[in-house]
Protein backbone atom coordinates (compact mmCIF):
# COMPACT_ATOMS: atom_id res chain seq x y z
CA UNK A 1 0.00 0.00 0.00
CA UNK A 2 1.29 4.02 -1.17
CA UNK A 3 0.06 6.16 1.19
CA UNK A 4 -0.45 9.59 -0.11
CA UNK A 5 0.47 13.17 2.23
CA UNK A 6 -0.90 16.38 0.57
CA UNK A 7 0.13 19.31 2.67
CA UNK A 8 -0.94 22.80 0.82
CA UNK A 9 -2.35 26.05 2.37
CA UNK A 10 -4.52 26.99 0.36
CA UNK A 11 -7.67 25.48 0.69
CA UNK A 12 -9.20 25.51 -3.18
CA UNK A 13 -5.60 23.84 -4.30
CA UNK A 14 -5.59 21.48 -1.86
CA UNK A 15 -9.49 20.27 -3.04
CA UNK A 16 -8.72 20.20 -6.49
CA UNK A 17 -5.38 17.94 -5.54
CA UNK A 18 -6.87 15.51 -3.50
CA UNK A 19 -10.08 15.39 -5.38
CA UNK A 20 -7.92 14.40 -8.34
CA UNK A 21 -5.54 12.00 -6.70
CA UNK A 22 -8.22 10.03 -5.06
CA UNK A 23 -10.18 9.59 -8.20
CA UNK A 24 -7.43 8.55 -9.72
CA UNK A 25 -6.24 5.90 -7.37
CA UNK A 26 -10.28 5.21 -7.40
CA UNK A 27 -10.46 4.82 -10.76
CA UNK A 28 -7.54 2.88 -11.31
CA UNK A 29 -7.97 0.66 -8.57
CA UNK A 30 -4.07 1.37 -7.35
CA UNK A 31 -2.80 0.05 -4.34
CA UNK A 32 -2.79 3.37 -3.34
CA UNK A 33 -5.23 5.98 -0.91
CA UNK A 34 -5.00 9.59 1.11
CA UNK A 35 -3.73 9.33 4.24
CA UNK A 36 -3.90 12.56 5.07
CA UNK A 37 -4.91 15.87 3.21
CA UNK A 38 -4.14 19.52 5.20
CA UNK A 39 -2.51 22.85 5.17
CA UNK A 40 -0.60 21.78 8.54
CA UNK A 41 3.01 20.39 8.46
CA UNK A 42 2.92 19.18 11.72
CA UNK A 43 0.20 17.18 10.88
CA UNK A 44 2.02 15.35 7.94
CA UNK A 45 5.10 14.85 10.88
CA UNK A 46 2.96 13.24 13.21
CA UNK A 47 0.63 11.26 10.92
CA UNK A 48 3.93 10.07 9.24
CA UNK A 49 6.10 8.95 11.80
CA UNK A 50 3.50 6.42 13.05
CA UNK A 51 3.42 4.83 9.59
CA UNK A 52 5.49 2.23 7.53
CA UNK A 53 4.07 2.04 4.32
CA UNK A 54 5.85 3.54 1.32
CA UNK A 55 4.76 7.31 1.35
CA UNK A 56 4.23 9.71 -1.77
CA UNK A 57 3.92 13.38 -0.50
CA UNK A 58 2.61 16.30 -2.29
CA UNK A 59 3.64 19.39 -0.60
CA UNK A 60 3.21 22.83 -1.66
CA UNK A 61 6.53 24.66 -0.79
CA UNK A 62 5.21 28.12 0.19
CA UNK A 63 2.60 27.13 3.03
CA UNK A 64 2.47 30.16 5.30
CA UNK A 65 3.39 27.93 8.27
CA UNK A 66 6.30 27.70 10.78
CA UNK A 67 8.21 25.55 8.16
CA UNK A 68 8.26 25.69 4.72
CA UNK A 69 7.72 22.55 2.53
CA UNK A 70 11.41 22.40 1.77
CA UNK A 71 11.86 22.48 5.34
CA UNK A 72 9.27 19.58 5.77
CA UNK A 73 10.71 17.54 2.99
CA UNK A 74 14.03 17.25 4.95
CA UNK A 75 12.20 16.11 8.37
CA UNK A 76 10.20 13.87 6.17
CA UNK A 77 13.46 12.35 5.35
CA UNK A 78 14.99 12.34 8.67
CA UNK A 79 12.11 10.11 10.22
CA UNK A 80 11.34 7.77 7.66
CA UNK A 81 12.67 4.31 8.35
CA UNK A 82 16.24 3.31 6.62
CA UNK A 83 14.33 0.76 4.38
CA UNK A 84 11.10 2.51 4.05
CA UNK A 85 10.57 4.19 0.38
CA UNK A 86 9.43 7.84 0.71
CA UNK A 87 9.13 9.88 -2.67
CA UNK A 88 8.69 13.80 -2.33
CA UNK A 89 7.01 15.78 -5.10
CA UNK A 90 6.77 19.87 -4.96
CA UNK A 91 3.46 21.78 -6.43
CA UNK A 92 4.25 25.60 -6.29
CA UNK A 93 4.27 28.50 -8.51
CA UNK A 94 7.97 29.57 -7.04
CA UNK A 95 10.05 26.84 -9.49
CA UNK A 96 13.09 29.51 -8.55
CA UNK A 97 13.49 27.07 -5.81
CA UNK A 98 14.13 23.89 -7.42
CA UNK A 99 18.12 24.48 -5.92
CA UNK A 100 17.05 24.76 -2.24
CA UNK A 101 15.90 21.25 -2.57
CA UNK A 102 19.65 20.39 -2.75
CA UNK A 103 20.78 22.05 -0.08
CA UNK A 104 17.94 20.55 2.48
CA UNK A 105 18.92 17.47 0.93
CA UNK A 106 15.52 16.40 -0.07
CA UNK A 107 15.85 14.41 -3.46
CA UNK A 108 12.63 15.15 -4.50
CA UNK A 109 10.73 13.17 -7.06
CA UNK A 110 9.88 15.82 -9.10
CA UNK A 111 8.97 19.66 -9.07
CA UNK A 112 5.25 20.60 -10.74
CA UNK A 113 4.03 23.82 -11.33
CA UNK A 114 1.00 24.60 -10.14
CA UNK A 115 0.12 27.43 -12.88
CA UNK A 116 -1.43 24.80 -15.74
CA UNK A 117 -3.67 22.66 -13.95
CA UNK A 118 -4.39 20.42 -16.52
CA UNK A 119 0.00 19.43 -16.96
CA UNK A 120 -0.16 19.46 -13.05
CA UNK A 121 -2.36 16.89 -13.09
CA UNK A 122 -0.55 14.93 -15.99
CA UNK A 123 2.45 14.89 -13.54
CA UNK A 124 0.78 14.13 -10.51
CA UNK A 125 -0.37 10.53 -12.26
CA UNK A 126 3.14 10.30 -13.36
CA UNK A 127 4.66 11.03 -10.07
CA UNK A 128 1.94 8.47 -8.52
CA UNK A 129 2.66 5.62 -10.95
CA UNK A 130 6.63 5.92 -10.72
CA UNK A 131 6.14 5.67 -6.90
CA UNK A 132 3.79 2.34 -6.84
CA UNK A 133 6.63 1.27 -9.98
CA UNK A 134 9.48 1.56 -7.64
CA UNK A 135 7.67 0.39 -4.65
CA UNK A 136 7.28 -2.99 -6.38
CA UNK A 137 9.86 -2.84 -8.05
CA UNK A 138 12.91 -2.73 -5.23
CA UNK A 139 13.09 -6.29 -4.24
CA UNK A 140 14.94 -9.27 -4.92
CA UNK A 141 12.51 -10.97 -7.31
CA UNK A 142 9.29 -10.24 -9.72
CA UNK A 143 6.60 -8.89 -8.28
CA UNK A 144 3.14 -11.24 -7.86
CA UNK A 145 -0.31 -9.63 -8.29
CA UNK A 146 -3.10 -10.91 -6.60
CA UNK A 147 -6.88 -8.98 -6.66
CA UNK A 148 -8.30 -7.97 -3.47
CA UNK A 149 -11.89 -6.54 -3.54
CA UNK A 150 -11.64 -5.55 -7.39
CA UNK A 151 -8.37 -3.45 -6.53
CA UNK A 152 -5.04 -5.03 -7.98
CA UNK A 153 -2.46 -5.35 -5.89
CA UNK A 154 1.11 -5.99 -6.82
CA UNK A 155 3.62 -7.09 -3.75
CA UNK A 156 7.65 -7.77 -3.70
CA UNK A 157 7.88 -11.57 -2.60
CA UNK A 158 10.44 -10.16 0.01
CA UNK A 159 6.86 -8.83 1.67
CA UNK A 160 5.06 -12.59 1.77
CA UNK A 161 5.06 -13.70 4.89
CA UNK A 162 2.71 -17.11 4.54
CA UNK A 163 -0.34 -17.58 2.37
CA UNK A 164 -3.06 -19.82 4.09
CA UNK A 165 -6.26 -21.80 2.52
CA UNK A 166 -9.70 -20.15 4.86
CA UNK A 167 -12.95 -22.45 5.34
CA UNK A 168 -14.39 -20.09 2.31
CA UNK A 169 -13.49 -22.49 -0.75
CA UNK A 170 -11.33 -20.71 -3.16
CA UNK A 171 -10.49 -18.09 -0.60
CA UNK A 172 -7.30 -16.98 0.47
CA UNK A 173 -5.68 -15.37 2.76
CA UNK A 174 -2.04 -13.56 2.55
CA UNK A 175 0.13 -11.92 5.59
CA UNK A 176 2.59 -9.46 4.81
CA UNK A 177 4.23 -7.32 7.89
CA UNK A 178 1.38 -4.30 7.83
CA UNK A 179 -1.32 -6.46 6.16
CA UNK A 180 -3.93 -8.80 6.13
CA UNK A 181 -5.63 -9.54 2.84
CA UNK A 182 -8.26 -12.24 1.45
CA UNK A 183 -8.54 -12.76 -2.45
CA UNK A 184 -10.01 -15.98 -4.50
CA UNK A 185 -7.52 -18.01 -5.75
CA UNK A 186 -6.16 -21.60 -5.50
CA UNK A 187 -3.36 -22.40 -3.11
CA UNK A 188 -1.23 -23.99 -5.95
CA UNK A 189 -1.33 -21.96 -8.46
CA UNK A 190 0.34 -19.23 -5.51
CA UNK A 191 3.03 -22.06 -4.62
CA UNK A 192 3.96 -22.17 -8.87
CA UNK A 193 4.43 -18.39 -8.52
CA UNK A 194 6.94 -18.06 -5.70
CA UNK A 195 10.60 -18.59 -5.79
CA UNK A 196 12.63 -21.06 -3.58
CA UNK A 197 12.45 -18.76 -0.40
CA UNK A 198 8.77 -20.61 -0.23
CA UNK A 199 7.49 -24.18 0.76
CA UNK A 200 4.42 -25.48 1.24
CA UNK A 201 4.78 -26.58 5.11
CA UNK A 202 1.48 -27.89 5.02
CA UNK A 203 -1.79 -28.89 2.72
CA UNK A 204 -2.89 -25.48 3.92
CA UNK A 205 -0.04 -23.45 4.49
CA UNK A 206 3.02 -22.00 2.02
CA UNK A 207 5.18 -19.53 4.39
CA UNK A 208 8.49 -17.84 3.62
CA UNK A 209 11.47 -19.69 4.93
CA UNK A 210 13.35 -16.30 5.07
CA UNK A 211 10.68 -14.79 7.69
CA UNK A 212 10.12 -18.03 10.36
CA UNK A 213 10.84 -17.33 14.02
CA UNK A 214 10.34 -20.09 15.60
CA UNK A 215 10.06 -23.58 15.08
CA UNK A 216 8.42 -25.82 17.27
CA UNK A 217 9.31 -29.61 16.30
CA UNK A 218 7.05 -30.93 19.50
CA UNK A 219 4.02 -29.09 18.49
CA UNK A 220 4.47 -29.40 14.82
CA UNK A 221 4.33 -25.55 13.76
CA UNK A 222 6.40 -22.70 13.02
CA UNK A 223 5.74 -19.29 14.26
CA UNK A 224 6.60 -16.29 11.77
CA UNK A 225 7.47 -13.02 12.47
CA UNK A 226 4.35 -11.53 12.40
CA UNK A 227 3.91 -14.24 15.50
CA UNK A 228 1.26 -16.06 12.96
CA UNK A 229 1.43 -19.71 13.92
CA UNK A 230 1.40 -22.13 10.88
CA UNK A 231 1.05 -26.16 11.23
CA UNK A 232 3.78 -28.24 9.46
CA UNK A 233 2.86 -31.67 8.04
CA UNK A 234 5.31 -34.80 8.17
CA UNK A 235 6.19 -33.75 4.25
CA UNK A 236 6.74 -29.97 5.61
CA UNK A 237 9.36 -30.98 8.49
CA UNK A 238 11.41 -32.13 5.58
CA UNK A 239 11.64 -28.93 3.27
CA UNK A 240 11.97 -26.51 6.68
Amino acid sequence: MLDIYICEDNADQRELVTAFVSEYCEKRKLDADIALSTPNPAEILSRFKDGQNPALFLLDIDLKADINGIELGRRIRELAEPKQKVFIVFLTVHTEMTLMTFQYKVEPLDFIAKDKPTVMKAKIKECIDIALKRHVGGGKSKPIQITVNDKIIQLDMDEIICVESTHIRHKLRLYTKNRVMEFNGELKAIEELLDERFIRCHKSHIINKSKIAHIDKKANTVVMVNNCTCPVSRNGKKLL
